[in-house]
């Protein structure tokens, strides 16, 4: 529901793992919602020892787990949604701005 069947107007990203869209919970809070391609599904030990892991490490660049799914042979990760972009973008240059101070 939060990403309307993902749809794909609310997709924000791809990656190996899989694509990322912009969600709403039902509070309202906006998330970014990492959804696995079938093909690239981890087995569940591993997918719960990350879970694990994420929810552990706490740093001001890293961008939080709010949650995850596994239902249906789904796996997801949400995360705390940044408006910007991805650390990704921002240093592949493709979102760079230089500040001349």
């Amino acid at each position: 529901m939060a990403t309307n069947g993902f749809d794909t107007s609310k997709q924000v990203g791809q990656g190996g793992y899989g694509k990322v869209y912009k969600g709403v919970l039902s509070d309202g809070t906006i998330v970014a919602i990492k959804r696995a391609h079938v093909g690239s599904l981890q087995g569940q030990n591993e997918f719960f020892t990350e879970i694990e892991l994420l929810s552990r490490l706490h740093h001001r660049n890293l961008v939080p787990l709010v949650g995850y799914c596994f239902e249906q042979g789904e796996q997801m990760l949400v995360y705390e949604f940044m408006p910007n972009g991805s650390v990704g973008h921002l240093l592949s240059g493709k979102h760079f701005v230089l500040c001349n101070l």
